[in-house]
Parts: structure tokens; C-alpha cells; sequence
């Protein structure tokens, strides 16, 4: 466990402070097309999934860069801790939503927390537990996650998960 916090540690620190502060970017770039690509327009689900997309992205990049050693699987956990990630920050919340019947910002917060640390933590497991590696599939996965969040952006699809909880609406133009 010592390993895994002095490994990843740094991750969560970065990930989860520039998660937060991409929370209130796009009101704070006065509404920037370019911050709007990697910041939540709104307040929809999948907008918040930005908030752990784009920086634990940034982070692996940055890992990888400086990094002298190289892991043959590197882009598979990268891939695998992103997603895992992204697919919990939804089921948390819709589970808590049907569970409850409302939800919390101390909730919402906890539930991002959770998920840094859980990509963090798969990232670890796959890249250091000699799982197989797919670095071709993984990184196409990783280029398509990002093209959905860039498109998705101005063009969501209409269901619940892209909806905007406080307006109704989709989007960048929910606002």
C-alpha cells in the first residue's frame, strides 16, 4: 500500500486539484470555446466527467514524458484507470440519485474524490501487476474517449446523462 500512495500519490494530489478547478474554468474564461473542450459547460453528468478525463489524462502524459523508466503497458492502465473511473463516477451518482432521491455537493465531491482515486488505483494495478498490454487499442480508445467529450460538447446526445440538471437543456447551449 506504502507503494501504491508513493507511486500514484502525486496523481490524485494533481488530478483531483485540477479537476476542481476545472469545475469553474469555463465561467472563469468568460465562457472560452477552447476551456469549454476541457471544462464542464454545465452542470450534466457527462460534463463532469471532464473533470477527471482531461486532467488524469495531462497527468499520464506528463508521467510519461519524464519518466526514465518506460512500462510496456503503460497506455493500457492509462486507458483501463480512465475508464474505470469514468464509469464510476455515473454509477455512484445514479445509484445514490434512485437510492436517495437527491443528491449533495458534499456528496458530488466525495464521489469525484472516490474516483480519482479508484483510476489511480486500476492504473497502478494493471501497470505494475504485469497485465496484458493493448497500447494500439488502448491509445485509440483514449483518442476516442477525447473526440466524443470535444463533440459532445456542442453536439449531446439527448438523454438523461447529457442533460442539464438545473436548465433542462444539453450541451453548451444548456446555459
Amino acid at each position: 500500500m506504502k507503494e501504491f500512495w508513493k507511486s500514484e500519490g502525486l496523481g490524485i494530489l494533481f488530478t483531483a486539484a485540477l479537476g476542481s478547478f476545472g469545475h469553474f474554468a469555463y465561467d472563469l474564461s468568460k465562457e472560452n470555446i477552447l476551456v469549454a473542450l476541457f471544462c464542464p459547460v454545465n452542470e450534466s453528468t457527462w460534463e463532469h466527467l471532464k473533470l477527471l478525463f482531461f486532467p488524469f489524462l495531462l497527468f499520464s502524459l506528463l508521467r510519461l514524458f519524464f519518466s526514465e523508466k518506460k512500462s510496456p503497458v503503460f497506455a493500457t492502465s492509462i486507458f483501463s484507470g480512465v475508464a474505470a473511473g469514468l464509469l464510476f463516477i455515473p454509477e455512484a451518482f445514479y445509484a445514490l440519485l434512485l437510492m436517495f432521491g437527491f443528491h449533495s455537493l458534499p456528496t458530488d465531491i466525495a464521489i469525484f474524490l472516490l474516483s480519482v482515486v479508484f483510476s489511480f488505483a486500476v492504473c497502478y494495478l494493471v501497470q505494475f501487476r504485469k497485465a496484458p498490454g493493448f497500447k494500439g487499442l488502448s491509445i485509440l480508445f483514449l483518442l476516442i474517449l477525447t473526440g466524443l467529450f470535444f463533440i459532445f460538447t456542442f453536439a449531446p446526445p439527448d438523454t438523461p446523462l447529457f442533460q442539464n440538471p438545473v436548465t433542462k437543456g444539453y450541451g453548451i447551449q444548456a446555459l
